[in-house]
């Protein structure tokens, strides 16, 4: 049995050590993280997930486990990274959208060791692609690591590692309000009336006189209601912030790291994002916090699968790693079998030479443990442009002189073809030159599409262009590619599609639409855009939907969707769901502003009248600013003003009655400005009026990157100026009102 081990030991080297040079290549031009965290939903398009892998029947993971540490093979493929295994590792991150692309012949023959595939990311979990990847490379001798991302929760939104949460709770106290009382009061006005008088005067020396009809005045009284105010004691209501703690999200998570390693034959399970965001030193234990879960994952895993290999995507910023992000690598090492430090030189303005001292420092800090190099594979997060095969290798070699055992590259969908055809002359061609290539495969624009869809959804805007078979197109002439390729699906024909050279959408413009759309249409609309594209040698502004017209850009965004939904599904959606806030807007919601854009209780942002109307009001308006202020005027003109205590109609009940007090106002304009995409929440204060000082409600909407006062209480209040009171404290901001 110890023979049969060591002579396939040396076989892998062997195979793997033939082909060490011919896996260095260009990588195509798409934006990507500062990790490989982010996770694309295949079915976002669709009101389908992609379900956990409930399938496999029980006796087939049965005899995986039984058998798994018995097998020569399997024991020298599940060994740990302690036992020299990872010691010239050549891999890649791997999105579930791509393993239907992946072709293994091409990746042996390229020298590929391991493969880390997206399987729980913060969006979904990809455990059917993870099954399908698996079968795919058995036998083949390339490891599958379950790639996890851990500290995000469904909304992209970061998880404190410790379970700390805030939660607001209404505190009494006794107070006094100025209360409005009528009296009766005794005025004095003047009163007019004629008579006649005599007005004398003088003539030859006698006086004289003649009666005139003089008007004369006299004061009167009267009684009239005056409204006055007086001091009263009641009880009055506080908001305070306080905090909790709870094991439930890290519970959640170990329990899926240990189903995976149980029911799926891995080679090692990846963790990323297992990190505070850069502001670890503000909490107490922030790192003994981030080493302790990996503790617990590395111990979870090992129980269930001792030669599972447990990996983590670290930062790479060596003596303050700890500080700034949780990442001790020494602490880290003793649960890990190997790191993997994503040193992305272009993201921190750096040379190969910088991977190098970096890859150095933590290679001494690692304990002995391998440290498998992460390598970016674009100059940076601000230039796209994609490194050449010489520049990789350049990388590479900084960091394997550096001690490192290897290197991963992020990710396959970003790799050029000619990474595989082992093309080191840097040009990244895939054979010849570009400009001779007239045509392409359904499979290549697949493989762009899923490109393209993920850098719309992490910047918020289209890429200057996207490579597909080696060739550099724009977004014009992939939009052509798209609704060609989409159509051909539909008939069932897999021909070759030719590359058409066009001109940009002079003026793109549109409607701000979400609405879902049923095959039918996107077909139809799909055959027009390909007949105007072939007649004006352009892209179009717009395309006409029967929701309203779709601008240029969300045309690219949507038909990719749909294909990365084709290639996820193997058919073309029922209907597809066209949100065109994704790029509606220059603002980038970021992940902590998504609460204010949900609708709440009383702020019934997902009301069709509600959303109707704010739709008409900022028909036009170009920035989120002017949104924003057309909204707030809108509210502040359209509606009157009656003092009461708390809510009474919430956002629809005050549109009917177009009355109410400062809480009502602000529950429908916030309502309104959440319904088209911006961020808006509630602000409250005590706050002294000319009559009276009493607890006061508004809006704060965001636009441009500031947060704006919208007070439309007021006919003196402007968006951002509020003149009406004068705010003595503050009591809180809230996502939803707590009464």
């Amino acid at each position: 049995m110890k023979r049969h081990m060591l002579l396939a030991v040396l076989l892998i080297f062997g195979v793997a050590l033939l082909s060490a040079n011919s896996i260095y290549a260009t990588l195509e031009d798409q934006q990507i993280i500062n990790d490989p965290n982010s996770s694309t939903n295949p079915s976002i398009i669709e009101d389908e997930t992609i379900a956990t892998n409930n399938n496999a029947p029980n006796n087939n993971i049965n005899t995986i486990n039984n058998n798994h540490e018995n097998s020569s093979q399997n024991t020298l493929e599940y060994a740990a990274a302690g036992d020299g295994i990872y010691s010239d590792v050549k891999g890649f991150w791997m999105r579930p959208e791509d393993v239907s692309n992946l072709n293994v012949n091409t990746l042996k023959a390229s020298g590929i060791t391991d493969i880390f595939l997206l399987t729980k990311g913060y969006k979904a979990t990809y455990t059917t692609q993870l099954q399908a990847l698996i079968n795919k490379l058995k036998g083949s001798g390339i490891r599958v690591h379950a790639w996890v991302t851990c500290f995000l929760d469904s909304n992209g939104k970061w998880v404190d590692p410790q379970g700390k949460y805030s939660y607001e709770v209404k505190i009494p106290y006794t107070g006094q309000v100025k209360v409005p009382y009528t009296v009766k009061v005794k005025v004095a006005y003047k009163i007019s009336y004629k008579s006649w008088y005599k007005a004398w005067y003088k003539s030859n020396g006698k006086w004289r006189y003649n009666w005139k009809y003089i008007t004369k005045y006299k004061t009167a009284y009267k009684y009239v209601n005056q409204t006055r105010y007086k001091l009263v004691t009641k009880t009055l209501y506080r908001v305070e912030t306080r905090y909790g703690y709870s094991t439930t999200f890290n519970d959640a998570l170990i329990k899926s790291i240990s189903d995976i390693t149980k029911n799926y034959n891995i080679d090692g399970i990846h963790l990323d994002y297992v990190r505070y965001p850069g502001t670890a030193y503000k909490y107490t234990d922030g790192t003994k916090t981030i080493t302790s879960f990996v503790q617990r994952a590395y111990n979870a895993v090992k129980s269930v699968k001792s030669k599972v290999a447990v990996s983590a995507a670290l930062m790479p910023e060596t003596s303050v790693n700890a500080k700034y992000y949780g990442q001790d690598y020494a602490q880290l090492s003793k649960y890990l079998d190997f790191l993997v430090p994503m040193v992305y030189k272009g993201n921190y303005k750096a040379d190969s030479a910088w991977i190098g001292s970096a890859v150095k420092y933590i290679v001494n800090n690692a304990g002995g443990k391998p440290v498998i190099a992460g390598l970016q594979s674009y100059k940076s997060d601000s230039d796209l442009t994609p490194l050449t095969a010489i520049e990789l290798k350049q990388d590479s070699d900084a960091a394997i002189n550096n001690g490192a055992s290897g290197y991963a590259l992020f990710s396959y969908g970003l790799i050029n073809s000619s990474f595989f055809s082992g093309d080191s002359s840097g040009s990244g061609s895939t054979g010849g030159n570009s400009n001779t290539i007239t045509s392409t495969t359904i499979n290549e624009i697949k493989s762009a599409a899923s490109r393209v869809k993920e850098f719309v959804e992490s910047n918020k805007r289209l890429p200057n262009y996207v490579t597909v078979s080696g060739k550099q197109i724009s977004m014009s002439e992939f939009l052509y590619l798209l609704v060609s390729s989409v159509l051909q699906v539909n008939q069932g024909t897999s021909a070759p599609i030719k590359f058409m050279t066009l001109g940009e959408a002079p003026s793109p413009s549109g409607d701000i639409v979400n609405a879902n759309i049923d095959k039918s249409e996107y077909l139809d609309v799909a055959r027009k855009l390909k007949t105007f594209m072939e007649s004006y040698n352009r892209a179009p502004n717009y395309a006409v939907y029967s929701v309203g017209k779709v601008k240029f850009d969300d045309l690219v965004y949507s038909f990719s969707k749909i294909m990365v939904f084709y290639n996820t599904n193997g058919r073309l959606p029922n209907y597809a769901i066209l949100d065109t806030k994704t790029l509606s807007s220059s603002d980038v919601i970021s992940s902590d502003l998504q609460q204010y854009l949900l609708p709440t209780n009383n702020c019934q942002s997902d009301d069709p009248q509600i959303r109707s109307l704010a739709l008409s009001i900022i028909q036009g308006a170009t920035t989120s600013y002017e949104k924003a202020d057309r909204l707030f005027k809108w509210v502040r003109d359209n509606l009157s003003y009656t003092f009461y205590y708390n809510t009474k109609y919430g956002a629809t009940g005050i549109l009917k009655t177009r009355d109410g007090n400062c809480i009502d106002h602000s529950h429908l304009l916030i309502a309104m400005a959440r319904s088209v995409g911006i961020p808006a929440r509630y602000a409250h204060a005590q706050c002294e009026f000319t009559t009276m000082t009493v607890g006061h409600v508004w809006a704060e909407l965001y636009a441009g990157g500031t947060w704006y006062t919208a007070d439309a209480t007021s006919s003196r209040n402007t968006l951002g100026v509020m003149q009406n009171c004068k705010i003595l404290y503050w009591k809180g901001r809230y996502a939803q009102l707590p009464f």
